[in-house]
This record gives structure tokens, sequence and C-alpha cells, in this order.
């Protein structure tokens, strides 16, 4: 599964360079990105710079009635990536910004996707007083990344895993596929899309995001991602509600009828509180495709991290509950799962971090969500999954930013 990625960069959108100057000196997101060598590039600087992350790990992993695997993994605190930001003073306020980032394994030195810039592709204009506008390959305008205290990585995140629902069918591994036909998600980045952020004033901001449909015919909707979300920050608190449609690819509900397209609403509200020596977030979304027959989910999050000079400890709960999901012969059923995840982190220096992360995903009912990319046993002589698995996990490993 490729997943959602933790970006640094994503603070700065979400933030915005007018942040309050509490905001700015006592809150420990705002620290932590100001001490990574991308944001040097993105706050203001005229010019080119190269940056990126290496990120590895040795993973413990195991299933319920499966066997112990154990695994060198990229990516398990930060994706593992080499990006190229540039800037040019336009005048007059305004300034030219672009953006390519690839997203690589670091333990096979391998393309994460069979795009070369699989995480950034963009390029736009930014003006204090009129915002921002961007095209290309960029982050969804969707909830903060930051309201995962993991970031969403695609490795060790139950909000990953368990928010975005990667579910095990007879079919393999897909986004909320429990739920029925046409049911998807929100992917971290959006390709083709247009995005538009307001200025910061009062607190206030708001992003509007559209991209278009690269597939044509009758029936195929024009956009496959349109959205936005409007954002509060006022030291030490961070609010956001977002709303975003995204349409399915081609679904055949029976043999010979014409295809149709699944149009899927994700609402979602998120608090971040962040005092520095304290933060605190929660956020509830919910996954609701729009055909009769499908259900829909609804994913409560909890995080904490508490930092102590090098020390950083980092908390993380993740509950999906299910409406309507039904089996194969088409009974409804009760579906639900739980992550919780565990992480501690030692900084070496300001780009140097060694972590240590241990989680569990447990499965409820007709459940079957996967975790850490480890398959579920299957039941005796059938291809389905096994109902009622819990997966653990155990990583540690290092960091570096360039």
């Amino acid at each position: 599964m490729k997943q959602k990625n933790k970006v640094v960069l994503v603070m700065a959108v979400a933030m915005g360079t007018s942040s309050t100057a509490a905001m700015a000196q006592n809150s420990y997101l705002w620290s932590r990105l100001q001490s990574l060598p991308e944001y040097s590039g993105a706050s203001g600087a005229t010019g080119v710079s190269v940056y990126g992350t290496l990120d590895e790990g040795i993973n413990y992993i195991k299933s319920d009635n499966g066997p112990v695997k154990t695994q060198v993994m990229s990516g398990g605190e930060y994706s593992s990536k080499l990006g190229i930001y540039g800037s040019e003073d336009l005048g007059g306020g305004l300034k030219l910004e672009f953006n390519l980032e690839s997203g690589f394994q670091a333990d096979t030195g391998t393309q994460q996707d069979t795009n070369l810039f699989n995480r950034a592709s963009w390029v736009g204009l930014k003006s204090r007083e009129l915002g921002t506008l961007r095209f290309g390959n960029q982050l969804a305008a969707s909830l903060p990344l930051f309201v995962d205290v993991f970031g969403v990585v695609n490795t060790n995140s139950v909000f990953t895993w368990v928010g975005a629902a990667a579910v095990q069918t007879s079919k393999g591994v897909g986004y909320n596929s429990d739920l029925g036909a046409g049911a998807t998600t929100l992917l971290t980045r959006v390709p083709k899309s247009v995005m538009y952020q307001t200025p910061r004033m009062a607190g206030l901001s708001g992003q509007f995001m559209y991209a278009s449909n690269s597939t044509t015919g009758t029936g195929v909707p024009r956009a496959s991602n349109q959205g936005g979300v409007v954002s509060y920050e006022s030291y030490p608190f961070y609010l956001a509600a977002s709303y975003n449609q995204v349409w399915s690819g081609a679904v055949t509900l029976t043999t010979g009828a014409t295809p149709i397209y699944v149009r899927n609403d994700i609402p979602g509200l998120a608090v971040v509180y962040d005092h520095g020596d304290l933060v605190l977030s929660t956020s509830y979304m919910m996954m609701v495709p729009k055909l009769e027959q499908d259900g829909l989910a609804r994913i409560a999050t909890l995080g904490a991290i508490l930092p102590r000079g090098r020390h950083t400890w980092r908390m993380s709960v993740v509950h999906r509950d299910t409406s309507g999901v039904r089996n194969t012969a088409g009974t409804e059923v009760a579906s639900s799962a739980l992550g919780v995840m565990l992480g501690y982190d030692y900084d070496l220096s300001k780009r140097t971090s060694l972590y240590a992360r241990v989680g569990t995903v447990r499965n409820f009912g007709a459940s079957t969500i996967v975790f850490n990319s480890n398959a579920l046993p299957l039941q005796s002589g059938s291809a389905n999954p096994q109902l009622g698995i819990e997966t653990r996990s155990l990583t540690l490993g290092m960091y570096h930013h360039f």
C-alpha cells in the first residue's frame, strides 16, 4: 500500500508564513519545522535548494496465527525522499515557487512509485496579500498531516493504516473496500490539481482544491477530487474543518451493466493544542460512499507528544467504526478496528535521530485491516482473511535530514 507520508512542508502551508510570533517562538511543531533543512528553502529565500531524508530501521511484526516477520524497512518515521525546492522574488510582494520531490525505498534504492516525482511536482505563485496559487501534483486540501503525531507516515502510523482503512479481502488490499463498491479514500497527494490558499487573516485561512479527471467518456465525472479546508490559529490552538469529494474509478455493479463512478464524501474536524512542552491532537472523519447499498466509516483519533530536551515521547490511538458493512451473503455485519502506537525519539542532532516504535492494530467483527503491509492469515481453504486478528509491530530505526 502506498499511503499518506510525512511532509514537513505541509506545516508551512497549513500554518502560513504569517504565523503569530507566539506560535513561532513557543510551538513544538513550528520549532521542528524550522530545524529541518527543507524549511530553509520554503521560508522566503530566493534560489534553488536540494534536500532530502534517509530513514531506515528494523521491523518485527506478527499477526495472530501468523509467523514472525523481520525486515529492514524504509520510512519508519519520515519517508525517505529527495527533493528540489526553488523560488524567485518577482517583486511587489509576489514570489514564484516550485517543488519536485521523489520518494524512494532507502532499503533497496528503488522508487516508491513508477512516477519519478511521486510526492510533489508543482509550480505556483505566492503573495502575502493575495494568497497562494499552485498547479500540479500536491498535497490535498484536507486536515493537516501533523494531526497525526506520527505524521501519517506509510509504515509506523496507525492513523495511516486504520484511518485510511487498508482492508484485506480475497481480491487483495484496498482502501475502505469493506464499505462496498466504489468506496475509496482521500490520498495525500492529488495529481492534476489546482489549489488556492487565502492569506491568514485574524488567524483564519482557507484552502481550496480542484483536480481534473484524466479519464474521459460518457458518465465520467469531470473532477477526480474537489474540496477544501478552513483553519484557525491562535496560540496554543490550531483548528481545522475539511470537506472533500473523491470519485472512484469505473465500477460495474452487475455483468453487462454500464460502469458508474461513485462519489465519496469525506468530512473532517481536527483540534491541535501545542504549548511547546506538550502537544495534544484529536480528529474525527467520515468516509461516505454515495451508493445506496454501501456502508460508511467513522474515524476518531487522539494523539500526544511530550518533548523533553533530546527526548520525545509520542502516543496515538485511532478507532474506526462502520455502519452498513455487508458480508458476501449480503447480510449486514458489525465491523470495527482499534490501533494504538507508542513512540520514542532521541535526537543526536537537529538533523539526526534514533527512534523506537511499538504498535498494534486489533480487528473486531468482520474488520480485516492490515498493519505495516503484513498480510492477515487466511481462512482454511479460502482466499478470505481470518477475522478478529490482531497485528503487533516493533521498529528500531534512525533518520537523517540533509
